[in-house]
């Protein structure tokens, strides 16, 4: 089985899941009608489809959910009448209708049904996860409802919240994926000596994912980023002049595709043994690792993701080095780099994306790292998911390099 994608009974569970959550999520944000407006998304997808519609569409379509006076949720797809039957069978759609001629009509006799006051769109500034609405797309729906262009707001928050709020089957599959990436982590470590090259190493990994049938969570090309001290860590292509010898440090930073869910994390190893590391490597390790548990020990749900980041980065400072020149931590789901809010500092680059308050159920990577003076960089990366209390660890969190004598 290809393990990149999700199976449908899974993916259906997590839709339903979902679905039971959006009227609280939109009455939250706002808005009392959400719509879905899209088009050959097999080309052009819009991401906010996989976690509440499912599948692919062909002409233009609307995926309607509106709160009722009652505070329940209405859900509507309207669709070309080849689409139609398809959605049927999901199962979870109060009306499907399959328009024949054109979408015009249909469309704005539900509009006048159900009249919404806040009508949320899938635009976004800074958040590339929720702007799944084409321009062009944009432009087509004010033609066909005019009448209510003025009621038309981002849907940013809904999308936000619905992608990166994890449901219990989304945290079970992404748990699996880290699993996973240990294992293999580990099974490499017994292949690991002195002598290997970057890029063999890499093509080690590459073997046991695909031997597995797994998908790799960003572009193979660089996953895992294989690096060997001297050089710093960065999204640089492994290289076959880069060789381990004695006193090497080996980094990854590796992340896999289980059932369309990902991981990321990265690990650190020693070519000698423990006392033979020098104090400059760890001094810098002891910080990684104890940024990460101060990280992990003050995450809660409710306070801006720039606040975490900062903890971590004046303890950096504190312990006499620069500021890693990166954020703490991003969101992690159906790609390592899921979108959403983000532990990060406020600079532009990032927009308003550190000032988004921590929520339960999303997944972050905690990965600060330090640029030491005679050993190339220092980092690890852990994933936590936000629980009511605090934060949860994925897997074990690494403490020391992984000694290879």
């Amino acid at each position: 089985m290809n393990q990149e994608t999700t199976p449908l009974e899974e993916h259906l569970k997590i839709i339903q899941e979902k679905h039971a959550k959006l009227p609280q999520i939109m009455v939250d944000a706002g808005v009392d009608c959400w719509i879905i407006f899209a088009r050959e998304t097999a080309t052009t997808p819009d991401s906010s489809m996989k976690f509440v519609v499912g599948g692919d569409i062909v002409l233009a379509s609307a995926f309607i959910f509106a709160i009722q006076s009652d505070g329940s949720l209405k859900k509507c797809a309207l669709v070309a009448n080849f689409d139609a039957a398809a959605e049927e069978k999901k199962g979870f759609w109060d009306e499907v209708i399959g328009y024949e001629k054109g979408i015009k009509s249909h469309l704005q006799a539900k509009m006048k049904e159900l009249n919404p006051k806040k009508i949320g769109l899938n635009f976004s500034l800074d958040d590339f996860s929720a702007d799944g609405l084409s321009h062009g797309m944009f432009l087509l729906l004010n033609q066909l409802i005019p009448r209510y262009k003025n009621n038309f707001t981002s849907a940013q928050k809904i999308v936000n919240t619905i992608r990166s709020n994890k449901s219990k089957t989304e945290i079970a599959l992404i748990r699996k994926a880290c699993d996973i990436t240990e294992e293999i982590n580990h099974l490499i470590t017994k292949q690991l000596k002195i002598g290997q090259n970057e890029f063999e190493i890499q093509q080690m990994f590459h073997a046991e994912v695909q031997k597995r049938g797994l998908g790799f969570s960003w572009q193979q090309i660089g996953n895992p980023a294989v690096d060997i001290s001297p050089k710093e860590f960065g999204h640089v292509l492994p290289q076959t002049s880069n060789v381990i010898s004695e006193g090497s440090t080996l980094h990854n930073d590796f992340g896999i595709l289980f059932h369309g869910y990902a991981s990321d994390l990265q690990r650190m190893w020693f070519f000698g043994k423990k006392e033979e590391v020098p104090n400059e490597l760890h001094h810098a390790l002891e910080t990684i690792i104890n940024g990460i548990q101060l990280a992990a020990d003050n995450i809660k749900p409710g306070i801006p993701g720039y606040k975490i980041d900062k903890i971590v980065r004046d303890y950096q400072l504190s312990r006499g080095y620069k500021e890693y020149l990166h954020g703490l931590g991003h969101q992690v789901g159906i790609m390592a780099h899921d979108g959403g809010g983000m532990l990060g500092p406020i600079w532009e680059r990032y927009g308003d994306l550190p000032k988004k308050l921590i929520e339960v159920g999303q997944i972050f990577t905690l990965e600060p790292s330090i640029r030491t003076e005679h050993h190339g960089s220092v980092s690890l990366e852990e994933m936590v998911v936000v629980t009511e209390r605090g934060c949860e660890f994925l897997v074990s969190p690494a403490k020391d390099f992984i000694y290879i004598n």
